[in-house]
């Protein structure tokens, strides 16, 4: 179940990753990784009992748009089903593309097959014969939308609630690091020998920026 409570931590583009240049902007990445509203998170019966959270297709599809500017395509490479299992399978790539760049993703989809019901002795009885295959497939192939998309991190906290962080990413020039380091000296959590004391309130009066970030990582801020 998706937390209704999640702490949003802030954090720049360059804090996310160790790659040189990033694919998304600030906005795109924000956006990925914000939490899905509430309004868009429904649940269904469990195997086994209980209910699960689940995202639609149309959500889905939404945020590609809104995130790859409808710059993505989405393609069934192979598909199977089997009458005896009772399953069919959609193994589907996702690709997007953003300033120049492209990010692929493949996963599998699946979906239960439903048969035809017929009448003996009057009772139901389920046969062999598939109600509408034509449906299960569509159904799997959107099972293989929304599980490509969430490698991406789309509606991760549906799926991944204890691992799930709410992340606001936000460009370096925006962070106010003079604030954040008085903060520091303030708190009383942050143990600080005299000379680091001393050595950070003078990058403070010198106004030594290139320095600012180097202060905050070393003291864990």
């Amino acid at each position: 179940m998706a937390n209704d409570k999640v702490a949003v931590m802030e954090i720049t583009k360059e804090e996310l990753t160790k790659s040189e240049e990033n694919v998304l902007n600030s906005a795109q990445l924000s956006f990925l990784l914000q939490k899905t509203p509430k309004n868009h998170i429904y649940k269904r019966p469990a195997k086994g009992g209980g209910t699960w959270d689940f995202v639609t297709g149309v959500y889905v599809k939404k945020v590609l748009n809104l995130i790859f500017g409808w710059d993505w395509d989405f393609e069934v490479v192979e598909y199977k089903y089997d009458l005896d299992i009772g399953q069919v399978f959609v193994l589907g790539k996702l690709t997007c593309r953003s300033k120049g760049n492209t990010v692929v993703k493949m996963q599998f989809g699946t979906k239960d097959i439903m048969f035809k019901n017929e009448t003996q002795n009057g009772k139901k009885v389920k046969t062999k014969f598939p109600l509408d295959l034509g449906n299960d497939l569509k159904a799997a192939t959107t099972s293989a939308l929304k599980k490509c998309a969430s490698e991406l991190g789309i509606a991760s906290d549906v799926y991944a609630p204890n691992e799930f962080k709410a992340i606001k990413v936000i460009d370096a020039e925006d962070i106010d690091y003079e604030a954040e380091i008085r903060d520091l000296l303030n708190d009383d959590n942050v143990i600080l020998s005299d000379d680091d004391r001393m050595s950070i309130e003078r990058i403070l009066d010198e106004k030594e920026t290139l320095a600012y970030p180097k202060v905050l990582k070393r003291f864990g801020k």
